[in-house]
């Protein structure tokens, strides 16, 4: 059933700072390049222009966000102006966001309940900077831990598999471990998978990622401890090929650039480790698969060096909708309680300087740079850059980009 949102307006006329709102009609929607997932409103004066942007639903919040900063800035054109997000719900982060768009935009919430009367509640300003705190979830547990509801048999063959892989460690294999299961992972591409069944385990190569039907089926096998306590041949030969294939892949130049870039950055040597210091394992698992927000986060990179931490976030697709997504992270990691008490291998304590470092190349620069003139404090986000020559030559430096003068963040906007 579509929703009659000028109707809503016109049920609550003092909750707006200007009335007879009009609908952006579909081929204007178009025409600006608007997402079609909402809807939009404008009026307002020539010195002070007012929006609204209004969804019935809201499945990804960093899309509304996106959609919300652009209409606002397309009604702008210089000219102060107020963005209202009109949503049934809104994720804490989401209202800790809108709370530090500032230049010439400034953003409010309001709820809408479609069974009340009024319908519309406007969300003071004090509240979008909400203190309410995230759980990033619970401790990802260590190998001992993650094995203590095992038998004693499958515990000391779990042990020997942890020592073939931490074997292989100097051909960059690295571990995560999830409550059902371990994956081993060479970059992005997991190899192998210890799954728990009841007391025991299972072990099993893992080549999902690779496109030949006849490679898969060479490249399955299963892996067991025999009776003299060592892992079957044929599971290690399989294992070792499947390394052999992949650093080829690299040698060729035939990786994707965010599987080359992962590499990398797990490994955390050169430019990355002067800059940052070494990689630091995110070590919390969402408790429910619902947490969206906390699940992106493991997906970013992260270093420590000298008691401080770093947060990396790698931008290669999409520029404008991913720098809205880690906007919304950010507000995340600000109010998480666990970060807060984030620590080194040795038990050191870890602060976080409050910025994500943007990760691009130099034909995303500038669409990135955009959200530079929507937001309060830019200096939160600075961008890097890599060599042009990065996937031949490697990672020999960054460019660090952070801000732009006054003149070219107009010119950006201008051409929005």
């Amino acid at each position: 059933m579509s929703i009659t949102w000028n109707m809503i307006w016109e049920a609550h006329p003092d909750l707006f700072i200007a009335r007879n709102m009009l609908e952006c009609p579909e081929d204007k929607k178009k025409e600006n390049r608007l997402s079609p997932l909402f809807d939009y409103f404008m009026g307002g004066e020539t010195t002070l222009r007012v929006g609204i942007i209004a969804s019935s639903s809201i499945m990804h919040e960093e899309e509304f966000l996106l959609a919300g900063v652009l209409w606002g800035n397309r009604l702008s054109n210089g000219a102060k102006t107020v963005i209202y997000f009109v949503a049934p719900n809104f994720s804490s982060a989401f209202l800790n966001v809108i709370s530090k768009i500032g230049e010439n935009i400034s953003a409010r919430a309001v709820y809408w309940r479609e069974k009340l009367t009024p319908s519309l509640y406007l969300i003071p300003e004090e509240h979008q900077s909400s203190q309410s705190r995230y759980a990033l979830g619970e401790e990802r547990p260590d190998f001992k831990r993650w094995g203590q509801s095992l038998n004693p048999v499958a515990q000391q063959q779990l042990r020997i598999v942890s020592t073939f892989f931490d074997s292989l460690s100097c051909r960059r294999i690295r571990i995560e471990i999830k409550p059902q299961h371990i994956a081993f992972l060479w970059g992005n591409f997991e190899i192998a998978e210890v799954r728990r069944k009841g007391k025991k385990f299972e072990l099993n190569s893992k080549v999902k990622w690779l496109k030949n039907s006849e490679q898969i089926s060479k490249c399955q096998k299963q892996g067991w401890v025999d009776a003299s306590g060592s892992l079957n041949s044929e599971f290690c030969t399989v294992i070792l090929k499947i390394l052999d294939y992949l650093e080829s892949l690299e040698k060729e130049g035939k990786l994707r650039t965010q599987d080359l870039l992962a590499l990398w950055l797990h490994q955390g040597e050169g430019v990355f480790k002067s800059l940052w210091g070494s990689p630091w394992p995110w070590p919390w698992l969402p408790k429910e698969r619902s947490e969206n927000l906390v699940l992106e986060l493991e997906e970013w990179y992260f270093f420590q060096g000298n008691g401080q931490l770093s947060v990396i976030c790698p931008i290669f697709e999409k520029p404008l909708l991913k720098a809205s997504q880690s906007i919304l992270l950010s507000c995340v990691l600000e109010k998480s309680l666990l970060l807060a008490c984030a620590k080194d291998a040795q038990g050191n304590s870890l602060v976080w300087d409050g910025r994500v470092h943007w990760l691009t190349t130099l034909g995303m620069e500038e669409d990135l740079r955009r959200w530079y003139c929507w937001l309060n404090d830019m200096d939160k986000f600075p961008i890097w850059t890599l060599p042009e020559n990065w996937q031949d030559k490697g990672i020999y430096e960054l460019n660090c980009r952070t801000l732009l003068n006054h003149s070219l963040m107009q010119k950006a906007i201008r051409e929005l």
